[in-house]
């Protein structure tokens, strides 16, 4: 697959460009709650760390959020803290069918050093756990009518 990676600078722009774009912050809820971009964003974790041991658990619900969240042609910028999540997600979401994904190559990290502007604005709408339930329960509704 091929991935279009954009520096911090150049996602500003697209998103700044391009209001119908989001970006997808992937890391876990936890480093999102630090800082994230502030832009159209929604957080969607591709992986858990376990705690203690840091061992690493994909997301086994991230497929269920994306597809109920955004369109498979919708224009997103995805990233994590430093780049290589937002490339295996930005993958993973082409496999899936998403024409229209890109990663931000330097991540959390580079935006900030970018001295672009961060936010911790973690209202619903843009917590994980404000995009999950909703889709739980969509899915629930779907199996019931099966």
């Amino acid at each position: 697959m091929n991935t279009e990676n954009l520096s911090p600078e150049q996602a500003a722009h697209f998103l700044d460009q391009n209001p119908d774009a989001t970006y997808i912050d992937v890391r876990t809820v936890a480093e999102f709650a630090k800082g994230h971009p502030k832009t159209k964003i929604i957080n969607v974790p591709i992986v858990f760390f376990h705690p203690t041991t840091n061992e690493v658990f994909p997301n086994e619900s991230f497929d269920l959020v994306m597809e109920e969240t955004c369109a498979k042609d919708a224009p997103l910028v995805v990233g994590c803290e430093k780049g290589p999540r937002a490339e295996k997600a930005v993958e993973r979401l082409q496999i899936r069918g998403y024409t229209n994904a890109r990663s931000m190559s330097a991540g959390n990290a580079g935006w900030a050093a970018a001295h672009l502007p961060t936010t911790t604005d973690n209202r619903d709408g843009i917590s994980y756990v404000s995009l999950l339930t909703p889709a739980k329960r969509k899915k629930k509704k779907k199996k019931a009518k099966h």
